[in-house]
């Protein structure tokens, strides 16, 4: 791709100022002063807002390579679009709710428990829990990776909500990977493994403190950022990464998760 087919970065803006001078502006207060004809800045701000109009194309690409070397130019894509057709919203909840209205305007929404069914007719799963659904979610992790479906995942823990990673199967982390990890970084993973047990089990466990409308559409939204980036450039915008919230606080945090390599079989305890 020419650089003459270029957008500006996202965030960044490039115009002329009160006193006739060009800049332009990057995020975090950047702003740098230019030196070149008013014209060619002019048809260079068209060409990167989408409306190219005629310029002088050698002059040009030099101008929008020194853009480039200084971050006002938008990257290229990082993977290609995803075909996303029918997504299935599995979880009858505040937060499966929000994320089922949000999806609407995009996709085909189709809603229930993700079953094996499920995982074959939709091209995405999205499954909003309350306490964590250890072993479902293992079954769905590996019904996922059978069929090639890629999910999203969200479930309370505490007084947090967690939200991913998407998981896209061979290419990034499921929740096999997120529970492996888990349990490696935890001093008593037996214990964790009952709780975990406990919650799948008990009938008497307490009830799910489901987190205001405001916070349940916060966490909606960026699942569905997740996926609608996915869709379109192959990449979800929280790429191997889970999401914590915290509603109380409005705290957010990242927690890096990265496939686990296939070394070995998994201990039969922790086979679906």
């Amino acid at each position: 791709m020419t650089r003459t087919a270029a957008r500006i970065a996202s965030g960044a803006h490039l115009y002329p100022g009160p006193d006739g001078v060009w800049r332009y502006h990057l995020p975090g207060d950047e702003f740098v002063r230019i030196t070149a004809p008013a014209e060619l800045l002019a048809a260079a701000q068209r060409l990167l807002h989408g409306a190219a109009g005629p310029a002088p194309i050698d002059a040009l690409e030099q101008l929008l390579a020194a853009f480039d070397e200084r971050g006002l130019l938008a990257p290229p894509p990082a993977g290609r679009p995803q075909a996303l057709a029918t997504v299935w919203v599995d979880g009858d909840n505040p937060v499966a709710e929000q994320v089922a209205r949000l999806l609407q305007a995009d996709v085909r929404v189709l809603t229930g428990p993700a079953d094996e069914g499920a995982v074959i007719a939709a091209d995405l799963v999205v499954s909003c829990a309350g306490w964590l659904p250890d072993a479902r979610w293992r079954q769905l992790d590996t019904w996922c990776r059978e069929h090639g479906t890629p999910w999203h995942m969200s479930y309370g823990e505490g007084r947090r909500w967690y939200a991913g990673p998407l998981a896209v199967p061979g290419s990034t982390a499921g929740y096999s990977d997120v529970r492996a990890r888990r349990l490696a970084a935890c001093g008593v993973p037996d214990e964790l493994r009952a709780h975990w047990a406990y919650l799948d089990s008990t009938t008497v466990a307490p009830p799910v403190p489901w987190p205001s409308p405001g916070a349940a559409a916060l966490l909606a939204g960026l699942i569905v950022n997740d996926i609608l980036a996915w869709r379109d450039t192959g990449a979800a915008a929280a790429a191997g990464v889970q999401i914590g919230f915290d509603p109380a606080t409005g705290e957010l945090t990242r927690h890096p998760v990265l496939p686990l390599p296939a070394l070995a079989e998994p201990d039969p305890q922790d086979r679906p």
